[in-house]
């Protein structure tokens, strides 16, 4: 079967579908994955065929002054919002990206940012899976991972409201597009309603670990927790020579990044950084991603990386400290070592606020509010506290014997009837 597997945004948001993929051809599928030039060796050195996609790249997209200016004040919710209506402008070109890009495919796997890839299968009258990487049917288990700055209670009758008032965002923002495009291909608009009630009636497979959140026990059948999809180094993958020699030099050290996200200043956030080491101490793994962390000049105790894959390096560090972006937080959690997480936005403080809660991290103050002092006092908490630093290596261990992908790639194959 030739699947097209449709997600968006920078790599936390590519990489697990990528893992995914290579699990559905190892079952014997034709997968294909649409996206900008700048995944295209990520795909294929997957093995999986790149679609290439014309939209506008994620990582130009971050360079917007509009974009630099919500990312300073983007923990709170209405900066979200400011970025939902940015994301407007750039639906009726994604909309038909997708179309174009599920040409021939006879099932379509869309994550939670890949809106309108239910309208493509509809018109196209082919299966669709949803594939999100958070929980996002109505349960009382937790809130909506995209409204944490109200706070993260558990098993509260407040938490289900929380879902139906984040898609209700969602719908008023992107429903003029979707509409739009509905209408251009012969189709029907819908309600805010209907569409919902048709996206929640969808083979759901959810790609967290279910020892992070438990399946909740008020959700649909149709909702499957599968575990993380984590995509590990590609066969004969070698470390660079003097990373080697770094590592072997000394103690472990703490990995910083932030990915595709950083603040505006990535010279202050630098010089955070390489403080909050000197404080306590500590050598660091600086990964600079899009927000060139670590550009300015790092001592000997310091050593700069571009990328490298996580599964590889975190087993070999001492603690990570990173944005809380789902990728970055599950490929820690799965190393089984502590983390620091400094988040921006989104559900990034979701996923911080749950890494506390079950004692194997720490939460630190948000990217644009952190000082050396406050990171430093972090990375010593997480250094003396035995306790954190076992529960880390327990729920590792949990992760590490879990197989999200091949759990997903049953669900798909038993929904196919093959």
């Amino acid at each position: 079967m030739r699947i097209a597997i449709l997600t968006a945004g920078s790599r936390g948001d590519v990489q697990p579908y990528v893992g995914l993929g290579v699990g559905l051809q190892r079952a014997g599928h034709q997968v294909c994955l649409p996206a900008p030039e700048a995944f295209r060796s990520l795909i294929t050195g997957a093995g999986l065929e790149f679609m290439p996609v014309k939209g506008l790249n994620p990582q130009e997209l971050r360079r917007l002054p509009e974009v630099q200016a919500v990312m300073r004040k983007a923990t709170r919710p209405t900066a979200m919002l400011t970025m939902l209506r940015i994301g407007q402008r750039y639906m009726a070109d994604i909309l038909d990206e997708y179309w174009g890009s599920s040409k021939d495919a006879e099932l379509l796997v869309a994550s939670t940012t890949a809106l309108g890839a239910l309208d493509c299968a509809e018109k196209r009258g082919i299966e669709h899976v949803y594939a999100p990487q958070q929980p996002l049917a109505p349960t009382r288990a937790f809130p909506s991972p995209f409204l944490a700055p109200f706070g993260v209670r558990l098993d509260s009758v407040l938490n289900r409201p929380t879902y139906y008032l984040m898609y209700l965002v969602l719908w008023q923002v992107f429903r003029t597009a979707i509409n739009n495009w509905r209408r251009k291909m012969n189709l029907p608009p819908r309600s805010g309603f209907s569409y919902w009630r048709r996206l929640q009636a969808q083979v759901t497979l959810c790609g967290f670990s279910p020892s992070i959140l438990p399946v909740p026990a008020d959700w649909p059948p149709n909702h499957h927790v599968t575990g993380y999809w984590f995509l590990d180094e590609p066969p004969g993958w070698q470390p660079p020579a003097d990373l080697l020699r770094f590592l072997e030099s000394g103690p472990p050290p703490v990995y910083v990044g932030f990915g595709s996200m950083g603040e505006d200043d990535p010279t202050r956030m630098t010089r955070v950084v390489l403080e909050a080491l000197q404080l306590g101490g500590q050598r660091g793994v600086l990964l600079s991603g899009w927000s060139g962390l670590g550009n300015s000049p790092l001592p000997k105790t310091v050593y700069r990386l571009d990328s490298i894959p996580h599964s590889w390096l975190f087993p070999k560090m001492a603690a990570v400290v990173h944005h809380g972006g789902m990728g970055t937080t599950a490929a820690a959690l799965r190393a089984g070592i502590p983390e620091v997480i400094i988040p921006l936005g989104g559900d990034q403080l979701f996923w911080a606020k749950r890494v506390e809660q079950l004692g194997v991290g720490i939460q630190c103050a948000s990217l644009q509010k952190v000082t050396a002092q406050k990171l430093a006092a972090a990375l010593d908490e997480i250094a003396t506290d035995t306790a954190l630093r076992q529960q880390a290596v327990a729920l590792g261990a949990k992760i590490r014997a879990e197989d999200g992908v091949g759990r997903a790639v049953a669900v798909i194959q038993d929904h196919l009837g093959q």
